[in-house]
């Protein structure tokens, strides 16, 4: 038992199961059995595996039902089904896991006041909360799991980091949020797992990109990658969420785009490839697009900009990405393909039912018919140009001048 508890020290999961399971196959007596399968349900449950640990608790209380009465187990299966509601896949969580919890959590509460781990009980109930999305009650769990004893060493910070996050996204404090959050950094335990401060930083990196921080935004987001990249192949989805973060602030800043390829380009690659629709993925070739424009790289920015369309075919900036297919093309000198995806894009508009009142898809049309001699519908397309442009826009001496060269030739 002590070996078992030294690997759980270590989160050594993988190896402390390889123990349990030999202990099992020995044949032990009840109690022992009972035991051991308490352990199992706790390092299933660590491995992400509620399911599992679900089961094994339900067996010990058909194996021993007074042990159903004990706080321990009631915990751990608290835990376990709020768990397998959170890590359910979208449309597949079922409530009545949150209901089991809640009980669970609350009998804990109700029946054993001296119970030394209370603390952790009023933490998961304002998760539970947060499920419901009853915010106020949220925060008075968590507020009440800071004042009570527990023997969960990273609590405190456990706690912090949702009030952070209640005060970021409810509230909207960004100073108080910020400083939540900071004080979750500064209290979580050296000792524990350091791949749960990657969230956080994730999480600073929002709210600093809020207080329009850019620099310090990006700063997190890439302490947020380090920790990630060095927690092991487990925490794969915190580094590519801090990845994508990155990703998403360089690409504000002019002269990082090589930087926001790199972010991204490892984003694809830690990321399970969708197999349908995905906004996500969507955004992260619209990104990369942009970025590979920018760079004079037009054949990848071309690529990219389709892969945003196919990932997300109802994508909200469809005219938007037409007219940077377009735009790249036309600098490929590729002018047959830039008059077919400005066509395209019209067609998505009146599909939409919106006017296309932007004077530079007119211009670059104008450009395309020019460049291919086709001189009446290049002055077409610079006459509607000029009609819809501001008189001090950007060009329009430009579009003028071609304007009449179009006439001149037609």
């Amino acid at each position: 038992m002590q070996e078992i508890e030294n690997l759980l020290a270590r989160n050594d999961i993988k190896k402390a199961e390889q123990v349990i399971a030999k202990q099992l196959r020995s044949d032990p007596g009840d109690h022992e059995r009972t035991k051991l399968l308490l352990y199992r349900a706790r390092v299933r449950l660590r491995g992400g595996r509620p399911d599992d640990s679900i089961n094994d608790l339900l067996t010990i209380c058909s194996m021993a039902p007074q042990q159903a009465d004990k706080p321990e187990l009631m915990e751990l299966l608290g835990d376990a089904y709020l768990a397998r509601f959170e890590t359910a896949s979208v449309g597949f969580a079922d409530r009545a896991d949150i209901v089991q919890a809640q009980e669970n959590f609350q009998r804990v509460l109700n029946d054993y006041p001296k119970y030394p781990n209370r603390g952790w009980i009023n933490y998961q109930l304002g998760r539970v909360a947060l499920t419901e999305n009853v915010v106020d009650r949220a925060e008075h769990y968590f507020q009440q799991a800071l004042l009570t004893p527990s023997t969960t060493r990273a609590l405190t910070a456990f706690c912090f980091e949702r009030l952070g996050f209640l005060t970021f996204y409810e509230r909207r404090d960004l100073e108080l949020a910020l400083g939540l959050l900071d004080k979750a950094v500064d209290t979580y335990p050296s000792t524990e797992n350091q791949a749960w401060l990657a969230q956080v930083h994730i999480l600073r990196s929002r709210v600093l990109r809020e207080q329009r921080d850019y620099k310090q935004a990006l700063r997190s987001a890439e302490t947020a990658i380090t920790i990630a990249a060095n927690a092991g192949s487990e925490n794969r989805a915190s580094l590519a969420e801090a990845l994508l973060t990155a990703g998403e602030m360089s690409a504000g800043f002019e002269g990082r785009e090589r930087d926001t390829l790199d972010y991204l380009h490892q984003f694809l690659q830690a990321s399970r490839k969708p197999l349908g629709v995905d906004v996500t993925w969507s955004r992260v070739h619209e990104l990369l697009g942009d970025a590979y424009f920018k760079l004079s790289q037009f054949e990848m920015a071309l690529e990219s900009y389709e892969a945003a369309l196919q990932y997300n075919p109802y994508h909200p900036w469809e005219i938007s990405l037409h007219y940077r297919i377009a735009r790249s093309y036309y600098h490929r000198n590729d002018y047959a393909n830039t008059i077919i995806a400005i066509q395209r894009l019209m067609q998505a508009a009146e599909a939409e039912g919106e006017p296309v009142n932007d004077y530079h898809i007119y211009d670059i049309l104008g450009n395309a018919h020019f460049a291919l001699g086709q001189y009446h519908d290049a002055q077409e397309s610079y006459r509607t140009a000029l009609e819809i442009a501001p008189g001090t826009a950007d060009g329009v001496e430009k579009i003028r001048k071609y304007y009449q060269f179009a006439q001149e030739l037609s």
